[in-house]
């Protein structure tokens, strides 16, 4: 399984960083943590292209390098990389920055279970760099940090992150407002992405040792006892692979419901809603409701290449 993790140096970049290390580490994912450098200068591009010869050194005043070394702190205080000294020298990768590999700029670390790690600069829009970056990589999951807005619109998502999570060719998840309990909610709506997504969401669950509910909306009253269908078979799946878990109904509109149960919970779990072959990258109108509104972090898992994104194998 492969991460693809974003950064812009904020605060809430690193929030994010430090909640997908964690949750990379659980799941012994090879994680990448990119940052998108703005477009420079001609005449700042001569000095550029005459630093990168010397980017093996960490202290290199390059634009974005500190936010790399940033990253790398932070995945190693929560215990994602080994400290040089405790690799075997068979096991050394490369610690000196590279140009050229795949349009970026990188550097190569090892992680406590062997799984790669790898610090990833490009000059760009950032919106177009990451995509290009998830599609080159082929990566399973991308996760991007998003600050909440204050006023009316106060868990509102930027426009960076939003594109993002409308457009990634895999599994996206949008980290704000990142709090220490971990408490899924997944959501079911009888689809086939949300059936993956309930099983994929049960499995970080267990990784991280958190709590989980199933939540299945009715959009009229008429339609709970199909709801009811929808959780109760959704428990029945979970519960044979071991998880302990409740499940809810709820009478409304899907999104407005969703966002309002999230109050009482950490992060959510729901698949892509595409309405067709032309829209199967677009994540449908209730995701994106969710993601842009909602008071915690959202997890989408949707198609990849012909393959549902964020596939779990035993």
């Amino acid at each position: 399984m492969k991460f693809l993790m974003c950064t812009d140096g904020e605060s809430y970049a690193e929030d994010a960083i430090r909640f997908g290390g964690k949750l990379a580490k659980e799941m012994n994912a090879d994680v990448s943590i990119l940052h998108v450098r703005p477009p420079v200068s001609a005449s700042s591009r001569i000095q550029l292209t005459t630093a990168r010869k010397k980017l093996d050194q960490w202290d290199l005043e390059l634009p974005g390098v500190e936010y790399l070394i940033r990253a790398k702190e932070i995945l190693s205080e929560i215990g994602l990389t080994r400290p040089i000294a405790e690799k075997k020298e068979e096991e050394k990768i490369s610690h000196v920055f590279r140009s050229g590999i795949q349009g970026a700029t990188e550097l190569h670390l090892i992680g406590q279970h062997g799984e790669l790690v790898r610090l990833r600069m490009r000059e760009g829009h950032p919106v177009d760099e990451v995509l290009e970056e998830a599609d080159l990589g082929d990566y399973d999951l991308i996760i991007v940090g998003s600050r909440g807005h204050q006023g009316i619109s106060k868990y509102f998502v930027g426009s960076t992150a939003l594109r993002i999570a409308d457009l990634a060719p895999c599994g996206v998840l949008i980290a704000k407002n990142i709090r220490e309990d971990d408490n899924f909610l997944l959501c079911t709506d009888g689809s086939r992405l949300s059936e993956k997504a309930e099983i994929v969401g049960a499995e970080m669950a267990q990784a991280l040792g958190a709590k989980m509910t199933v939540l299945a909306v009715a959009e009229t009253e008429e339609n709970r006892e199909e709801a009811s269908k929808l959780a109760r078979r959704a428990d029945m799946i979970l519960s044979q692979m071991g998880v302990a878990l409740q499940h809810k109904v709820r009478v409304g509109r899907p999104s407005e419901e969703i966002i309002d149960e999230a109050h009482d919970h950490d992060i959510v779990v729901m698949g892509a809603s595409g309405s067709s072959a032309a829209k199967k990258f677009f994540l449908g109108s209730t995701p994106l409701k969710v993601i842009e509104y909602g008071v915690c972090p959202v997890l989408v898992i949707r198609e990849k290449r012909g393959k549902i994104a964020l596939e779990v194998t035993n």
